[in-house]
């Protein structure tokens, strides 16, 4: 017999006397599956650009519900207020522009960026937002819906 045969019988034996310690049997004992090993799914920290995108998608009230809603933590409740802010912003003067600005910055599961609105003849006004770390998905968070909402002078309903 080849040498690395006698390894196996002495892995097996091993294994017949754990599982008869243990007040199992033999034929309980299975070689170990091939999973690999993974930390729990964590979101990549998106920069100033996909935060942009993100908050585009959740004011396009012409964009699929469902995307929209699964960038809110209040999710599909959170869809009625940020249609009503959809709607003003897209009637707003042609002036009017928003733009998030960095620094984008990560505690845990929580992440802030800047919010800018301008119109043309004033000042532009700042504002910060907030994401959180839900599943795998940077989601905005329901003060920074009422955030964005008051911009609009919505009132807030969440």
């Amino acid at each position: 017999m080849p040498v690395h045969s006698s390894g196996w019988r002495r892995v097996a034996a091993a294994a017949v006397t754990v599982a008869a310690v243990l007040g199992g049997s033999a034929a309980a004992i299975a070689p170990a599956s091939a999973l690999p090993v993974t930390a729990p799914m964590k979101a990549a920290n998106p920069g100033v650009g996909e935060l942009h995108s993100k908050l585009a998608l959740i004011l396009d009230t012409s964009a699929d519900r469902a995307a929209r809603a699964n960038e809110l933590e209040a999710g599909e409740a959170g869809l009625p207020l940020i249609d009503q802010v959809g709607t003003v912003i897209a009637a707003a003067p042609p002036s009017f522009k928003w733009s998030v600005l960095g620094p984008v910055n990560v505690s845990g599961d929580t992440m802030t960026a800047g919010l800018q609105t301008s119109v043309d003849g004033f000042d532009p006004w700042n504002w910060t937002l907030t994401w959180r770390d839900i599943d795998g998905t940077w989601k905005l968070t329901r003060d920074s819906e009422c955030t964005v909402a008051s911009i609009a002078m919505v009132p807030c309903s969440l």
